[in-house]
């Protein structure tokens, strides 16, 4: 909100316990005022506008007001968590357009997609205004010019001029028959002596042959038919050609045809156009850096083209009509044309039995594997490109179905994908372990891989995922000692990312994160045993966790104790592990407090006076600000999941 001036408002709700959080208040949905855009939205599976229509609202101050909002679901692009509500206010949009136009220039209108105004203006000539359609917001601007009658008459004189220069056009067009006609006997010498030299030339053929006029002939048609074979040859490569362009074109959605026109241009181009259903499939080979590595550009073509062949055999064997092409380095698309479908046999159950011979064959005869992704079966040509995006979202989740698998989109719908809440969870805790040195940094590594192959995710998720992590322990160093943040900044940043990068399975990312950050933890470790700081710190921590119950501790305290001023005891404590005192202190005896809210059965004034507080209400509110809710609702939660 602070760097989108335009922002009023951000809503963040919870499914999981009906909660509305604003940048000001945290309450029920029941009880808040702007509601109803989040009863609406939960009753959608899949939002239909990413910007509602102009609609009523509420400011955080209640004042009832128009806005504009987005609506997401979170996670991102998939969730079941809970929504995400942008708000912008009528006034802000129309101010800013004001920003982008003057008063002397031109009129401007705004509208929804209902033809709601969002920002309006008195137009000139309507025969003058133009409009315009956003594809993303469905918006409507329209414009017009301020004066009008100025621009007619422009309008008038410039006609005047394409008089005057078709006058000038004429003369020309005139002027050049007078010359053309005027030189026409140097142009009627150079045709005589152009015949002239063809007849030399006929006559040298045929004193070379001996007047052999059969000769002459034979020359000829050997001539005629070199020249039609080179033309035969140049046709086959054209339309090899114009196949692949075509095919580029309709699996991207970039030509819309009817098909009727479908129906001339594939015959145009040679290929069959009878079908009762269309399936595409994608066959993506594995690691392919490693396959370019392996192979020359020669062998490269070579394997390609056998996987080609073998394909073309699997269908044909099937009796299914099958075009291939390759639409990228490493990824064949299959068209397939099916025809005459039973019942029993779909046209996805075809497209997979091909994939899974193909599948078998590729581990049988090559050294290296293949992934197939499968989009729904269609039976019209305008479906054809949806059906592609489906295989390519398919292969998307090989990470989580693993390699040597054929991904049919069916079988991964929104319903059945099956995520873990716990991921941001275990990256936090392991940027924790990481900062301060504590904790078991590998266990949460090892649970946040354990939950990723437990779910199901897409390649675009688990990257998110990773720079998620990334982006989190980069906050976290930047609280660290100036020696600590070198080693982020001096390579482990750009290392994760590299491995972030370059992964092919989840196995392998976890394999070089591991490495990394094993590289990472030993450093940071040598550095902090060499620093007589930092052993202060953790004598003054094992200090804290023994006399945590101590109501009195604090660094005056700690000061008497270590004999060490109080404000240098505060600045190498946030030095050394990116936390001050009093954060710290909280965070022990929340922990503690924890154990005693599951596994005991004392009260809650009891706990507080065991953890060391004096006050209930100051242990509730800090046990909530850190735990995010009361220390009884806590007990509840844990109660239950017992």
């Amino acid at each position: 909100m602070a760097t989108m001036p335009l922002i009023d408002s951000i809503y963040l709700y919870r499914l999981s316990d009906d909660t509305v959080q604003t940048p000001y208040s945290v309450s029920k949905l029941a009880a808040f005022n702007d509601k109803q855009l989040i009863v609406e939205a939960l009753k959608q599976s899949v939002p239909n506008h990413l910007w509602t229509d102009v609609r009523k609202g509420y400011t955080e101050q209640g004042e009832p007001t128009q806005f504009v909002s987005l609506v997401r679901y979170v996670p991102l692009n998939s969730g079941n968590d809970g929504l995400i509500v942008v708000n912008v206010q009528l006034q802000a949009i129309a101010h800013f357009v004001q920003t982008l136009t003057t008063a002397n220039s031109n009129h401007l209108s705004l509208y929804d997609r209902e033809g709601t105004p969002i920002y309006g203006d008195i137009h000139g000539n309507d025969s003058l205004m133009t409009e315009m359609h956003s594809d993303y917001s469905e918006w409507a601007i329209s414009s017009s010019v301020v004066n009008s009658n100025l621009f007619r008459l422009v309008s008038a004189i410039s006609k005047y001029w394409i008089l005057v220069c078709a006058i000038f056009f004429s003369i020309g067009v005139l002027w050049i028959v007078v010359v053309t006609r005027r030189n026409y006997k140097p142009v009627e010498t150079i045709i005589q002596r152009i015949q002239l030299f063809s007849q030399q030339k006929s006559a040298e053929l045929f004193r070379k042959g001996n007047h052999d006029e059969f000769k002459f002939i034979d020359t000829a048609l050997v001539n005629l038919m070199e020249q039609s074979n080179a033309y035969q040859k140049q046709h086959e490569e054209d339309l090899v050609f114009k196949r692949k362009h075509f095919f580029f074109e309709w699996m991207d959605g970039n030509r819309p045809l009817k098909y009727e026109e479908w129906q001339q241009e594939m015959e145009s181009l040679g290929m069959p156009c009878d079908f009762d259903s269309l399936c595409v499939s994608v066959l993506e080979i594995n690691k392919y850096s490693k396959f370019a590595s392996l192979y020359s550009d020669h062998d490269q073509n070579l394997l390609k083209f056998v996987l080609c062949s073998v394909v073309k055999e699997i269908a044909i064997g099937r009796n299914v009509t099958i075009w291939i092409e390759w639409t990228s380095k490493d990824q064949l698309t299959l068209l397939h044309l099916v025809q005459k479908v039973s019942p029993e046999s779909k046209p996805e159950q075809i497209a997979s039995d091909i994939a899974n011979d193909m599948m078998q064959w590729v581990k049988t005869y090559l050294d290296f594997n293949i992934t197939m992704g499968i989009g729904s079966g269609v039976d019209r040509i305008e479906l054809v490109h949806y059906a592609y995006v489906e295989a390519l979202e398919a292969l998307q989740y090989k990470p989580s179905l693993g390699e040597d698998s054929v991904s049919c989109y069916w079988e991964i719908n929104p319903e059945g994908k099956q995520q873990s809440l716990d991921l941001l969870e275990y990256i936090r805790a392991l940027a924790f372990s990481l900062r301060t040195g504590e904790g078991d940094w590998q266990g949460s590594f090892a649970q946040l891989f354990d939950g990723i192959r437990a779910g199901l995710y897409a390649r675009k998720e688990l990257d998110n995922l990773m720079s998620y992590m990334i982006f989190f322990l980069d906050k976290e160093f930047t609280d660290l000692p100036a020696d600590v943040q070198k080693i982020w900044a001096n390579g482990l940043q750009d290392k994760l990312q590299k491995a972030v990068d370059d992964w092919d399975t989840v196995d392998e990312l976890q394999q070089m994160l591991r490495s990394v950050l094993t590289e990472t933890t030993e450093a940071i470790a040598t550095l902090r045993e060499m620093s007589s700081n930092y052993m202060l710190i953790r004598k003054i921590k094992l200090y804290m966790e023994e006399h945590y119950q101590n109501p009195d501790l604090s660094l005056l305290h700690l000061s008497d104790v270590f004999h060490v001023q109080m404000k240098s005891i505060s600045r190498t404590f946030k030095e050394e592990i990116g936390e001050n005192f009093i954060d710290y202190l909280t965070r022990i005896r929340t922990e503690h407090a924890k154990e005693l809210l599951v596994h005991t059965e004392h009260s809650i004034q009891e706990i507080t006076v065991k953890i060391g507080y004096l006050h209930p209400n100051t242990f509730i509110r800090s046990f909530k600000k850190l735990v995010g809710q009361t220390p009884g609702d806590f007990r509840k939660t844990a109660q239950v999941k017992s």
